[in-house]
């Protein structure tokens, strides 16, 4: 059983970092206050953990659209698998 929640858990996470890669640009043009919101997240990570993580629009874009499919498909699994 191990093996296909941990598939299932792996090609999701590969999926977000794809997915999150290509609509970065567009949370930008769609959604600015959301990604000058998590600069501004990455910015007090990097201050409160002193972590080397990069500072750009880009990536700021990257992580919020990861994070929010990440949480999607997590109460997706839990309401597919717990009904």
């Amino acid at each position: 059983m191990p093996a296909t929640t941990g598939g299932s858990h792996a090609l999701a996470a590969f999926a977000t970092l794809i997915v999150g890669t290509m609509l970065s640009k567009y949370l930008w043009s769609y959604a600015p206050p959301l990604g000058e919101a998590s600069v501004a997240v990455i910015r007090l990570l990097r201050r409160l953990t002193g972590a080397g993580i990069p500072l750009d629009e880009q990536f700021a874009g990257t992580v919020v659209v990861m994070v929010s499919l990440s949480f999607l498909w997590g109460v997706l699994y839990h309401v597919g698998r717990h009904g």
